[in-house]
């Protein structure tokens, strides 16, 4: 009898141990993803309207059940498109147990932690990050936005197009811009144009030495490669001081510009450029019809609100269907074809997204419009 109480003793001490066991792998709480952004510096203007947007569809999330019942957040980190930084910011987070993760410009921050992903089991998700060198550059990198070649083949059909046989660049020092400056050059080769260039590294503050060799060389245009706007604002403020106006060709950060376009409209008209087009629909109208009832104006850069928002929610809803963890988000990725507000976003065999489109645009009377013939 003893020993039968004894055995009914341990029977229920383990049901117990077993019942808190069970408990303790019910997760609870938040879930938390890292957003890595240029909330200060020359990119801040892509920063701000990818914070807002986010801040949006978390909250969409939430108030639809969050995920499997816990809330999604948010932990920003501001990484002001320098890659020293976001190396910092970036194991801040790792240090909180964040395995889930999305940067947004600047694809130099990129390269910066993208050999490390793996090794430290995270997943990335990259909004405006087109650097051409980034294809495939981690099988837990993600790029929801199309790649520099893209941007160069249009700028190079457009060269062409317009008859000209010489092409002087000046490019920042940086992945992106001296990328595109590289694939625009890849795009013309046995195209019959000379291409001459010049390079700075960011922050330079007179460039008049490589724009007066630039000026000198007489070509039928001229690119301006530049990783902000702060550095677009020198180049064609002392292009004025040396009255150099050649025909301008444009990369998306001055094309994105609307207060630098509207600042050099004389030396800009005309100036032709390309961005990646999102099509009207229902889903984007609403979500930037909800961005400016919430914060009283319109999304400032349109593709970027549109890219950012279906990337916060590709996310929750791989957190949904894969669980909490970056493997999960990541097998999720790999096979999914999401109905975003861009379209149908599914990415390669690299991790770059399918069904991406860059189109021309022209710069006339200080506005960028896309060229529709």
């Amino acid at each position: 009898m003893k020993n039968k109480i004894i055995l009914a003793v341990v029977a229920v001490i383990v049901v117990v141990i077993i019942g808190f066991a069970i408990k303790g792998t019910v997760q609870t709480g938040s879930v938390r993803i890292g957003v890595m952004l240029p909330l200060t510096g020359g990119l801040a203007s892509y920063g701000e309207p990818a914070q807002k947007v986010a801040d949006l569809a978390v909250a969409e999330i939430n108030a639809n059940g969050g995920i499997n019942g816990r809330k999604l957040e948010i932990v920003y980190g501001n990484h002001k498109c320098d890659p020293k930084e976001i190396v910092t910011v970036f194991e801040s987070m790792l240090m909180q147990k964040i395995h889930v993760f999305n940067s947004v410009a600047c694809s130099g921050t990129v390269a910066a932690i993208a050999p490390g992903l793996v090794a430290k089991d995270v997943v990335l998700v990259g909004t405006a990050i087109s650097a051409s060198k980034l294809t495939g550059v981690s099988p837990s990198f993600f790029r929801n936005w199309a790649s520099d070649s893209q941007e160069a083949k249009v700028l190079a059909d457009q060269i062409i197009k317009k008859g000209y046989k010489s092409v002087a660049i000046l490019y920042e020092e940086t992945d992106y811009a001296k990328g595109l400056k590289m694939d625009l050059e890849n795009n013309l080769k046995g195209k019959d144009v000379k291409i001459v260039s010049e390079s700075f590294t960011t922050g330079t503050s007179d460039m008049r030495t490589q724009l007066t060799k630039l000026k000198a060389l007489k070509a039928d245009a001229m690119l301006a490669s530049v990783q902000t706007a702060v550095s677009g604002e020198v180049v064609l403020t002392q292009m004025e001081q040396l009255n150099f106006n050649p025909k301008m060709i444009v990369n998306y950060n001055i094309l994105k510009a609307t207060d630098l376009v509207k600042k050099h409209a004389a030396i800009l008209e005309g100036a032709i450029g390309a961005d990646y087009f999102i099509k009207d629909s229902q889903k984007l109208d609403k979500v930037l019809a909800d961005y400016k009832t919430t914060y009283g104006v319109d999304c400032p850069q349109r593709n970027i609100c549109a890219m950012e928002y279906d990337a916060i929610q590709m996310i929750a809803q791989g957190l949904r269907e894969k669980g909490d963890s970056a493997s999960g988000v990541k097998a999720y990725l790999s096979k999914a074809t999401y109905s975003g507000v861009t379209g149908a976003v599914s990415f390669d065999a690299k991790n770059d997204r399918n069904n991406s489109d860059y189109v021309p645009y022209v710069i006339k009377a200080g506005e960028a419009a896309r060229v529709t013939e």
